[in-house]
């Protein structure tokens, strides 16, 4: 039985009819997966363990009416980890490497092909900057295993996405621990979090491999205006609009924002309240 559950950010599948503007339910509507020119994002594809490498890789436009033969660049490109015992292979594509010549702006998708299996790749927008798109990056230190497959992160493989949005309109919460005495409360450590969001909308091939980044060791956003947040947490909230193909997603993170404050007991010349009364000094 062949799973829906995609990897990587660039999704790839065994038949062509599994794109997603294929959909029954997408109506021809082609998501806008930025990707840099003269690049393809980060992708990793499990197959069956044999002996034979990747023979061929096609680019052609979204319509495939134009083709090119980028075997010669991309495979140069390719890292084939075997894993013979568990029966599988995991071919991996890094993505922080130009791989195209002139690449012009529009939609595209490629085949990668073994002589024994082919896969179709999801479709991409090619933009010429991506300066003004949020970057999302985020890696394990070692493999991520998982039942029927693994992710790969030896070679420096980072996997990473662009979203024409920001991050904006923080929430703040703040916590407070102590203790209630003579109609008091006396506050004995306080915490103030900053949470950080924005909003994208999103296929599910992407609510997929987004969940990821919640378990990864490393996550980090940067925006347009070069700021960088490591994440300490990373929660995406899916909600999924009428027609089904698109679900608006609310991420939020958090960063090293959290500010503790421990409170001394009788801070104020051994008073609580400086009220000096019976519970002064009273520990």
């Amino acid at each position: 039985m062949t799973t829906n559950n995609n990897i990587s950010p660039l999704p790839w599948y065994t038949d062509i009819a599994e794109q997603h503007h294929r959909l029954s339910y997408s109506y021809g509507d082609v998501y806008p997966l930025f990707t840099l020119a003269n690049t393809m994002l980060p992708f990793q594809v499990i197959r069956q363990h044999r002996a034979q490498q990747i023979q061929s890789v096609m680019l052609y436009t979204a319509d495939g009416t134009q083709s090119w033969d980028v075997t010669a660049e991309v495979v140069p490109n390719l890292q084939l980890y075997s894993f013979a015992d568990h029966g599988y292979d995991v071919i991996v594509f890094g993505g922080s490497l130009p791989v195209f010549n002139n690449q012009l702006s529009g939609q595209y998708y490629a085949t990668m092909s073994d002589g024994i299996q082919t896969w179709w790749s999801e479709v991409w927008t090619v933009v010429q900057d991506v300066s003004s798109y949020l970057r999302v990056e985020w890696y394990d230190y070692n493999d991520f295993v998982f039942d029927g497959g693994r992710i790969c992160y030896g070679a420096g493989y980072r996997n990473h996405l662009y979203f024409a949005t920001e991050v904006g309109k923080p929430e703040y919460t703040f916590n407070e621990e102590g203790e209630n005495r003579d109609g008091y409360f006396f506050p004995e450590k306080q915490i103030s979090e900053k949470t950080y969001k924005f909003t994208i909308l999103a296929p599910e091939y992407l609510c997929d491999v987004m969940r990821f980044i919640r378990m990864a060791d490393v996550a980090v956003v940067l925006d347009k205006y070069g700021r960088i947040y490591n994440c300490d947490t990373f929660l995406i909230t899916p909600k999924w609009q009428t027609q089904g193909n698109l679900a608006s997603v609310e991420v939020e993170f958090e960063t090293d924002t959290v500010a503790k404050k421990i409170m001394m007991r009788g801070a104020v010349g051994g008073d609580f309240n400086d009220d000096f009364n019976n519970d002064f000094n009273n520990q």
